[in-house]
């Protein structure tokens, strides 16, 4: 592959300094007693995480600016993907999700309160229309927050789903009653047309027998 090293997701992995995985593994894991000890501790923790992924969708997305990836199959151009595929440690799908969370942060689609601590629950917010975005803001309570779960989205989108497809049946109904009834007024047109038709020529005659 012109322009990349080509190495294995294993060998891009080991880019990380075996003390350096291992350190980040053990952390640092202090003595707690009580239960809003554990609550600020694992929220800042979870809080973290959810700043690390959208650092990283950052880095994503200037990578393919600075870089010049092409979304698109390009003679040309390195892809986005192949850049992923060959030199980060992770596939094309997760560099795909992080990329358009950060994308919609930094275009104020989704602001930073509401956004999940998951980067695949964010990314299933960034796939909704602003439309269906603003209706899920303001559900009760809000769709669009942090603590969001995945599956609440997924049956939103389900309900939007049947809403569309009740809304598409009702307007076929509708069409078939308008095209009805057109051909109703056709009809009686048509049936105008000929009385008036019929007049003129009674019209005519007697006309004619006067003369």
């Amino acid at each position: 592959m012109a322009g990349f090293k080509q190495v294995t997701k294993a060998q891009a992995r080991s880019h990380l300094s075996h003390d350096e995985r291992i350190a980040r593994l053990e952390g640092v894991v202090r003595s707690l007693d009580s239960e809003d000890e554990f609550v600020e501790e694992i929220s800042r923790l979870w809080k973290s995480a959810q700043t690390t992924f959208l650092t990283i969708g950052r880095y994503l997305v200037q990578a393919q600016q600075k870089l010049k990836l092409s979304d698109k199959k390009d003679d040309e151009k390195q892809t986005f993907a192949a850049f992923v595929e060959h030199r980060l440690p992770f596939g094309y799908q997760v560099a795909y999700q992080l990329r358009k969370v950060a994308e919609a942060v930094d275009k104020n689609v989704l602001s930073l309160e509401e956004l999940p601590s998951s980067y695949a629950t964010a990314y299933q917010l960034t796939t909704l229309t602003p439309d269906h975005l603003e209706k899920a803001r303001q559900m009760d309570p809000p769709l669009v927050r942090a603590d969001v779960k995945r599956e609440e989205i997924a049956a939103f989108k389900r309900q939007i789903t049947r809403q569309a497809l009740s809304k598409a049946t009702d307007s076929g109904r509708w069409l078939k009653q308008m095209e009805r009834r057109r051909e109703t007024l056709i009809a009686r047109r048509d049936q105008i047309s000929a009385e008036i038709t019929e007049i003129d020529r009674t019209i005519a005659q007697a006309l004619q027998q006067q003369e």
